[in-house]
Order: C-alpha cells, then sequence, then structure tokens
C-alpha cells in the first residue's frame, strides 16, 4: 500500500537528516529518491512530482532537486522529457558510472560521488622507482591507501584505487574507513596550500586475477587506469591517486575549448 503524503515526507526528511554530513545536499536527496523507487514508492514508468514538489517537500532548492535527478539519470534510473516530465526507467543502477571531467570542479562532485572505501592503509619509506615516481626524497614516508570507489545504491565498485599521500599529511585521513570528500581539497582545507596544478595519465590494461576479485569482475576482462598527480606551489606533489576501472562501468568525457583570438580565428587575414 502506498504510504500518505505526509508519512512519505517524514520519511524522506528523516533520510536527509540521518545522512552522512560530509555529502552533498543533493546526493542526500538523490539517496532519498533512489530508496524510495527501490522499494516501489514510485514504480517504474510512473512520473516524479514536479522539482517544485520536490524542492518543497525536501526542504532544498529547485537547482538542489535538478542536480540529484541528473545525479539518477547518468545511473540510468530516470529519464527526463520537456513537457512531460521525469519518468523512473529502473528501480536499480541499469550502467556504469559517467564521468565528464571539464575543470578540477567535476573532481571534487566525482569524489562526493563515487566514496572510496579504504581496505588497507600503511605507512611507507617510498625508495627506488616509486620515490622516483612521487618526485620524492628516498627514505621520506608516504601514507598508502589501497580500496574501492562506490557510487550510493551501487553494490559494484566502480574502481580499485591506490593513493599515496605527502606523510605531512598523514594525520588528516589516517584511520578512516571512507572518504566522502576529494582528499586534495582535505589537504587544501588544512593547509591553506592551493592544488596548482594536476597532471593525468590514461591508459588501458586488463584485470588481474586478483584486482578483479576486489572489483567483482571478470578475470583479463578490459579496464582503464587512469593516474592522477597533484601539485602544490613549486610544482611540489602531494598526492598521486591510480585508478582502475573495469570497461563497461565506466566511461569518460573530456571538453576541450579553442580560445580564439582575431590572429588566429578561421578566415582571418594578416
Amino acid at each position: 500500500m502506498r504510504k500518505s503524503a505526509t508519512a512519505l515526507a517524514m520519511t524522506e526528511s528523516t533520510i536527509l537528516k540521518d545522512a552522512d554530513t560530509n555529502v552533498p545536499l543533493y546526493l542526500k536527496v538523490a539517496r532519498a529518491l533512489q530508496q524510495q523507487i527501490a522499494i516501489g514508492e514510485y514504480p517504474i514508468g510512473s512520473l516524479l512530482p514536479t522539482e517544485v514538489e520536490l524542492g518543497t517537500r525536501y526542504g532544498v532548492s529547485r537547482q538542489t532537486v535538478r542536480q540529484a535527478i541528473q545525479f539518477l539519470r547518468q545511473q540510468k534510473l530516470l529519464s527526463a522529457k520537456k513537457g512531460v516530465g521525469t519518468r523512473v526507467e529502473a528501480r536499480q543502477p541499469q550502467r556504469g558510472y559517467y564521468f565528464a571531467l571539464h575543470s578540477l570542479t567535476q573532481i571534487f562532485q566525482f569524489a562526493a560521488e563515487a566514496a572510496l572505501h579504504v581496505d588497507r592503509e600503511e605507512e611507507i619509506e617510498v625508495r627506488g622507482a616509486l620515490a622516483a615516481e612521487l618526485a620524492s626524497r628516498p627514505g621520506r614516508k608516504w601514507l598508502h591507501l589501497v580500496g574501492t570507489r562506490q557510487t550510493i545504491g551501487n553494490d559494484l565498485p566502480i574502481s580499485w584505487t591506490e593513493v599515496y599521500i605527502d606523510g605531512r599529511y598523514a594525520r588528516l585521513f589516517r584511520g578512516s574507513k571512507i572518504h566522502h570528500s576529494a582528499i586534495f581539497s582535505a589537504i587544501e582545507n588544512s593547509s591553506g596550500e592551493p592544488v596548482t596544478e594536476v597532471q593525468q595519465e590514461i591508459n588501458a590494461t586488463v584485470l588481474s586475477k586478483e584486482l578483479a576479485a576486489s572489483l567483482k569482475a571478470e578475470p583479463g576482462s578490459p579496464a582503464l587506469v587512469i593516474t592522477r598527480r597533484y601539485f602544490g606551489a613549486g610544482h611540489r606533489l602531494f598526492e598521486m591517486s591510480v585508478n582502475i576501472h573495469p570497461a563497461d562501468r565506466f566511461s569518460y568525457a573530456i571538453s576541450l575549448k579553442r580560445e580564439l583570438t582575431w590572429e588566429n580565428e578561421p578566415g582571418s587575414k594578416r
């Protein structure tokens, strides 16, 4: 039996109140909506209430509702058609995570949407090839985190992740089993030192038996390796992450814009 509007609003309010305080508000709304879709409050084929109605029900802005709906559209749970509304397409996410990178802002969003679940943590003294890769003095201490990233409502990890953090910032992350925010953001907030550059490298690979087991995927299946290096002032590296994504759970888009001046505009004359 469908709940009354009053009972439903109370349920939604409780979900938002109890959600992790590190999670952005739009993700709390998305989580609440996804739970109600999963239990059949909004059946497949039905239309969600309007953005204004959802905003009133959750006590959030219309923009927050739009962000939540967009997130669930990326998960293939919802579709939207102008003049019709937002339609429920599935009770569980159907496809992998889609990540569009335009700036560091999207990395913040990615970190919030795909929390890092730490399986192993250790402080290491880097030497040899690893020290060179981290541009670090041999013997210097770094915090090494290994785990998987998961999105809300999806049991399958979207990546196996390995993170190296400058030992000066280890105290910020030591002992935490789940990280909902970007690691470089926490370092910025703590030290006041902004990220000045992020270098990114993308390669293809196949999953080993060990990685496939961690990712609940098929051994030997294709995967995407994304390595990011975060630099502060003086081109000093303070974080490096390696993310391995099964090919069927992650797609990647980069937006490049050309800055035209009078001299290089097509058809211009010198």
